[in-house]
């Protein structure tokens, strides 16, 4: 199991080991099922990552790590649609129903489906790449909205009509 920790201040993290060390999950743990054990910890400052790949490229793609929500049953959970800085449109997607269970009630959620690839329409790369990592929507203390922003050769030649092409070749 993988799980991130986000703190709004520098004196809460790293957690001391023995708070993190014998955590039990699901609906039998207290039946001494869904015992944890930890295996490593790692501190990331956001600051200090290297951003540089994204400063000096011309076009991006937006990979979905984990799902990003658009519908919520889930109380003050609030539906939104598909970020204006997607190039895609929501017919375009692959989505996914998914399930939120909290103290034995289930919410259903319409999500973006992880895992796809998606243009990037926006200006400001690094930003995004940082709330990324973060997690972006109303869903995200879930677990949901990671995205990677990647940068792309842009298609010069793909993009250009056939009267464009006629007079570079004629």
């Amino acid at each position: 199991m993988f799980r991130d920790i986000h703190a709004g201040r520098d004196d809460v993290l790293p957690l001391d080991k023995s708070t993190l060390d014998g955590l039990q999950f699901g609906g039998k743990r207290n039946h001494g099922y869904g015992i944890t054990r930890l295996k490593d910890t790692q501190v990331v400052d956001l600051k200090t990552l290297d951003y540089s790949r994204l400063g000096d490229g011309e076009a991006f793609i937006l990979e979905l790590v984990t799902p990003f929500v658009l519908e919520s049953e889930y109380p003050n959970g609030h539906d939104q649609d598909v970020p204006w800085w997607w190039k895609e449109d929501r017919r375009d997607l692959r989505e996914r129903e998914e399930k939120l269970l909290e103290q034995r009630e289930i919410y259903k959620l319409q999500t973006v489906d992880h895992g796809q690839v998606v243009a990037y329409e926006g200006d400001r790369p690094v930003e995004t790449a940082k709330s990324g990592i973060l997690r972006v929507g109303s869903h995200s203390k879930y677990g949901f909205g990671e995205l990677r922003v990647k940068p792309v050769k842009p298609r010069s030649n793909q993009c250009q009509s056939s009267e464009e092409k006629a007079k570079i070749t004629g």
